[in-house]
């Protein structure tokens, strides 16, 4: 009998879909992934499965959607469709079932969706799925490979290995090594040009103009010996020097709000040798070769690796302190303003004249309007992301340019439309002092034990911040591939600021928030629903050294912009950036999720993960905890006392200690594990 193919046209449909009314498919895959949050179903792809008695051979189609499609619960995000059709009598091996778990295991590989989602042709795309499906197949030889060299080795005693200095740091050394070249040449594709030229843009913008309001805080720290074109001088050479040596460049490196507390404790010491402050830059110059050798130190012992000890709760900590840094700089600021030039209506002329105020509130005003507009349109347009309008990869497009256009419109409320009312501009110093090298005067023997006991507390500061800064980055959630570097980068950063105090230049060191932030720019983001929460997953992240690479250079070269035209810029927009970047951190820190939580009602909480499987006294008991740890930092860092500052490094020190030691006591390890596991 000869079957029409109207008549194998239905088969095949109804094979495919029941109940024509609600199209229902009634067979298919799709993938799960086991994590340290539970099962979670892959949403990108399904894998539709029918089974006929017309073919007589294994039939597979392949569909990429322009926009994802929602399937229904648990798929509310298809990219991806795969249709088997197989004929109903076959071998097990061949059956519709197997070839869809086949299917369904390749397109379980985040790289090869990700890849095959910038293609544009069939050709290309069969092209790189055959590239795709080769590079799989070797993985799996090699962890079969893997598995049976460990189970032949499992009854034999491992030897623990014996400690030799250098060796962890040659060890980076050689690995990213053989990376280093793809790291300036792989560009997949025009997403990536598109990226790193969003990329660099954000560490130029994020990095300038913070760096000339931490050189505004300097000059007024140290009476113009270190000023903001100083700082901006430092931030292009260390940001060219660590694209080009450093192990982990998507950390970025850049003076930071400690950096100008300590540099402050420096030149009031200082005084003590010399009341002019003439003996400040050869004391600094001191302390940052102390500070540097230190680093070398920590970096040939293999010190970080204590930082396993270093858990998601103790990042999040120190993340969190920053962006509170951030806040309180800027409302220090915006206070003084008010102090300086907002009058009471009852204050009479003499009495203006006794305490010096100048009368002016439309400052004042002005500069809390400048603040809030930068923060206003930089939120929003970060957001922007989120909304239903224009496509996904647009809608990142918008968003990685927040920072840049939200400076641009504060900058020309403020320079253009209020030019009427003349906010205060930031000046620099003589250019002749900009390269000239510290003269050691002969320091005294106190002068040098001070240095060096100086140089060990900011030694610790470094350490500290910077791995933890590198961890963040390294996490497993941005699914990095070229591995970590936490010793190169220690010896690099050690070096780096050797240079720097030989010239008396702001240090640097891996900062929060923005090495993150960097990490998401240049991230491929995809959105899935759970339970009608959008929640984001990184699918792939470029690592690449030319975002930090050209942005140093356009650091370096802004250095002729200074004073003008950058003093264009109010000063308060800098401020404002202070307070955007402090925001928009915050959503990747899971403590303020569960701070937020305390204030929501329970039947309204999110399908988080530690939701699920910790009870909701337990997730705010920890929450409170970190909380006190927060607390106890922020006393220390942001007293009046700048020697009571000085300690700030071992306060950061003593919270491993408390995670490993103290929480452990109160919570069971279960709970910890949920709330305090991996990314």
């Amino acid at each position: 009998a000869v079957v029409s193919t109207q008549s194998t046209g239905d088969l095949v449909m109804r094979s495919l879909i029941s109940n024509d009314a609600d199209y229902v498919i009634p067979e298919c895959i799709q993938g799960i992934t086991e994590t340290h949050k539970g099962p979670v179903t892959e949403q990108s792809f399904i894998v539709v499965i029918g089974a006929v008695n017309t073919v007589n051979e294994n039939h597979v189609a392949m569909a990429i959607l322009d926009q994802p499609f929602n399937f229904g619960m648990g798929a509310e995000e298809i990219r991806f469709i795969c249709l088997i059709l197989c004929p109903t009598k076959t071998k097990h091996t061949k059956s519709a079932v197997q070839v869809a778990r086949t299917y369904a295991t390749l397109l379980a590989d985040e790289r090869l969706r990700h890849n095959l989602l910038n293609t544009h042709s069939q050709e290309e795309f069969d092209r790189e799925f055959e590239l795709e499906c080769t590079r799989i197949h070797k993985i799996h030889q090699r962890r079969e490979r893997e598995n049976a060299t460990t189970l032949s080795i499992k009854s034999s005693p491992v030897e623990k290995e014996p400690w030799i200095p250098g060796r962890d740091l040659w060890r980076n050394v050689k690995n990213r090594a053989k990376f280093y070249i793809s790291d300036y040449t792989h560009l997949s594709d025009k997403s990536s040009i598109a990226k790193i030229i969003s990329g660099t843009l954000f560490l130029y913008f994020s990095l300038l103009l913070p760096g000339i309001a931490f050189g505004v805080l300097n000059s007024k720290n140290t009476n113009e010996l270190i000023d903001a074109r100083k700082v901006v001088i430092s931030q292009g050479f260390s940001s060219v020097a660590w694209a080009l040596f450093s192990g982990q460049p998507l950390v970025v490196i850049r003076t930071t709000i400690p950096v100008v507390i300590y540099t402050k404790i420096i030149y009031t010491i200082s005084l003590n040798w010399a009341a002019d402050g003439s003996f400040f830059p050869t004391f600094y110059a001191l302390i940052g070769l102390a500070n540097s050798v230190f680093l070398v130190i920590y970096a040939v012992t293999g010190a970080s690796k204590i930082m396993v000890y270093c858990s998601r709760s103790t990042e999040e900590i120190v993340g969190m302190f920053i962006s509170i840094a951030f806040l309180v700089d800027s409302f220090k600021y915006i206070a003084g303003e008010f102090d300086t030039y907002y009058c009471a209506d009852n204050v009479t002329e003499e009495l203006v004249a006794d305490l010096e105020y100048v009368c002016d509130p439309k400052k004042p005003l002005l500069s809390l309007l400048l603040i809030m507009v930068t923060v206003y349109l930089g939120v929003r347009i970060y957001n922007f992301k989120f909304s239903p309008y224009l496509n996904a990869a647009k809608r990142v497009l918008v968003a990685d340019y927040a920072l840049i256009v939200a400076v641009i419109c504060a900058t020309a409320l403020g320079s253009y439309v209020f030019q009427s009312i003349d906010l205060k501009k930031f000046t620099v110093g003589d250019d002749a002092e900009l390269f000239q090298l510290v003269s050691f005067k002969s320091p005294s023997a106190v002068a040098v034990l001070a240095a060096i006991g100086m140089g060990f507390m900011m030694s610790i500061l470094f350490f500290m911040e910077g791995n933890i800064s590198e961890s963040v980055v390294n996490n497993p959630a941005n699914k990095l591939r070229k591995g970590s570097a936490f010793h190169l980068d220690m010896l690099v950063t050690g070096l780096i600021n050797a240079v720097l105090s030989l010239f008396c230049l702001p240090w640097v060191h891996g900062s929060l928030p923005h090495s993150p932030l960097h990490v998401r720019a240049l991230a491929d983001i995809e959105e899935r629903i759970e339970n009608g929460h959008l929640t984001e997953k990184v699918v792939y992240v470029r690592e690449t050294r030319l975002t930090t690479l050209v942005s140093g250079i356009l650091i370096g070269v802004s250095v002729l912009l200074i004073p003008s035209p950058l003093n264009l810029i109010p000063i308060p927009v800098f401020y404002g950036l202070f307070v955007y970047l402090a925001i928009t951190s915050l959503e990747d820190f899971q403590m303020w999720e569960r701070i937020v939580l305390i204030f929501t009602e329970q039947t309204l909480y999110p399908p988080l993960h530690y939701v699920r499987r910790v009870p909701q006294k337990i997730i705010h008991c920890f929450t409170l905890l970190q909380l006190l740890q927060l607390t106890g930092l922020c006393m220390v860092s942001l007293s009046e006392s700048p020697y009571l500052k000085m300690f700030f490094p071992f306060v950061i020190i003593l919270l491993m200690p408390i995670r490993e030691r103290v929480l452990p006591v109160l919570l069971s390890e279960r709970h910890l594990t949920a709330l305090d596991g991996e990314h």
